[in-house]
């Protein structure tokens, strides 16, 4: 049986590289053996440019962002089409489209700290393609019941 599938935001990666007792490192340490994980290239270029960014003063995280990759098997999907980034605009600013693109083609969940993806008009749409959004807490008390 396939494993269910989880799209995780750059928000909830950069925040399992800053802290190892959070929400988002549970989910990509622990839960990573019963769900298949997954970004896309976009994801994977927004992290790398806040970590140079935001925390230029510590290069290990770079080193840790491919560890956990690596350890966690994260899957690195090709962006989406522009016609699918174009549709998700309609719902969604620019620079969150190919997130949510991604996420309604490919995943089951998707698991940001963005609170952007939480208005009823994204919700709504996710639901329509069976894709649930949840913070990683949200996310933990469910698959706990």
């Amino acid at each position: 049986m396939a494993k269910p599938v989880i799209f995780l935001d750059s928000s909830v990666i950069i925040s399992s590289l800053l802290s190892t007792t959070g929400g988002s490192f549970y989910i990509i340490n622990t839960l990573k053996d019963d769900f298949e994980l997954q970004t896309n290239e976009y994801g994977l270029s927004e992290i790398q440019k806040t970590l140079k960014n935001k925390f230029a003063d510590q290069p290990n995280l770079q080193n840790q962002l491919f560890l956990i990759l690596g350890m966690a098997q994260i899957t690195i999907l090709p962006n989406p089409a522009k016609k699918e980034e174009k549709q998700a605009e309609k719902y969604i600013s620019k620079i969150d489209a190919p997130i949510l693109a991604s996420a309604l083609k490919h995943s089951d969940f998707l698991i940001t700290l963005d609170n952007e993806f939480f208005n009823s008009g994204i919700i709504n749409l996710a639901k329509e393609k069976a894709l649930a959004i949840m913070k990683p807490k949200e996310f933990i008390e469910e698959f706990r019941n």
